[in-house]
C-alpha cells in the first residue's frame, strides 16, 4: 500500500512503508544555511517561553534578516495581540524547557488564532526514542529542534525548511505516522472501498488535528471541498466523527529498529 505522507507543499514524493528510502528530513550535513524571507513576505517570529534570554538570543540569530522580527509572547497572550500583526507570517517558537504547560493544545490554541501560522517547538535532548515528538507531530506542531550546542545553527535551517511548508521532524516521526496511518485504514476501512489520493492526504492532516481551513488551505480547496472529503472518510472508515480519528485512539510508538 503506497501511503501519501504529505500534501506536495509538504515532501513532494510518496512512498509506501517499505521504502528503504525515506527522506530524512533534518539534513545536518546541510551547513552554511542562512535564513532568506521573500522580498514581498514578512515573518514574525513569536518567542513563546518564560526565560527572556531565549528571546534575546533568538533575537540575535537573526538580527541581519530582512523581513523577519522576533517578539517574546507569554503561553497565556490574549488574542488581540496576536492579531495585531496583519500580513505577517506568524512562527510561533515553543520554549518546552521553561513553560509548564502541554505544548499540543497550546499549539492548536495559537494556530486558531494566528490562521496559517507554524509552530517549531525547542526540546530538551531527547533520549533517541522520539516520543514526545511523535506526541506533538500529532497536535499539528511542524517541526523540532533540540536544545544541545548545535541549536543556534540549526534553528535558521528548521525556520527556512518549515516556512517553505516542509516539515522539520526526525524520520522516525514520519516513519511512525505512515505506520499508524496504515493500521488505522486496514483496521476500519470498509471491504471493498480504498481512499483517493486526495482523502489520504486529508485523513493524515486530520489526524495532526488541523481544522477544515487549515487543511484546505494547505492543499489549496475550499472548506467546503475539505467537508465533503471528510464526510466520505468517514464513512469509509465507519468512524462517527473526526474526534475518532484522534491519536489517543491508538498507540504512538516509533518503529522498530
Amino acid at each position: 500500500m503506497t501511503c501519501f505522507i504529505s500534501p506536495s507543499r509538504y515532501i513532494n514524493r510518496e512512498f509506501s512503508l517499505a521504502d528503504p528510502n525515506v527522506p530524512a528530513l533534518r539534513p545536518f550535513q546541510e551547513r552554511g544555511v542562512r535564513l532568506q524571507v521573500k522580498p514581498q513576505m514578512t515573518v514574525t517570529v513569536n518567542v513563546v517561553s518564560s526565560h527572556p534570554v531565549l528571546t534575546s538570543t533568538v533575537e540575535t540569530l537573526f538580527a541581519h534578516t530582512k523581513g523577519l522580527t522576533v517578539a517574546a509572547l507569554s503561553a497565556d497572550i490574549p488574542k488581540t495581540e496576536v492579531l495585531h500583526r496583519p500580513g505577517s507570517l506568524q512562527l510561533f517558537l515553543l520554549d518546552a524547557c521553561s513553560l509548564r504547560t502541554n505544548l499540543g493544545p497550546l499549539a492548536a490554541r495559537l494556530r486558531s488564532v494566528a490562521p496559517g501560522s507554524k509552530c517549531l517547538a525547542l526540546l530538551p535532548p531527547g533520549d533517541g526514542d522520539h516520543a514526545e515528538e511523535i506526541r506533538l507531530f500529532y497536535w499539528g506542531i511542524d517541526g523540532f529542534v533540540e536544545l544541545r550546542q548545535t541549536w543556534r545553527a540549526e534553528l535558521p535551517q528548521a525556520i527556512h525548511a518549515i516556512l517553505k511548508g516542509q516539515p522539520w521532524v526526525p524520520s522516525a516521526v514520519l516513519l511512525a505516522f505512515v505506520k499508524n496511518a496504515k493500521a488505522l485504514i486496514d483496521a476500519q476501512l470498509l471491504p471493498g472501498h480504498s481512499l483517493t489520493g486526495r482523502e489520504a492526504q486529508v485523513l493524515q492532516l486530520l489526524m495532526r488535528r488541523l481544522t477544515n481551513k487549515e487543511i484546505g488551505s494547505l492543499l489549496a480547496i475550499s472548506e467546503r471541498t475539505v467537508k465533503f472529503h471528510v464526510s466520505n472518510i468517514l464513512c469509509k472508515l465507519q468512524l462517527d466523527d473526526r474526534a475518532d480519528l484522534s491519536p489517543d485512539k491508538f498507540a504512538l510508538k516509533p518503529l522498530a529498529s
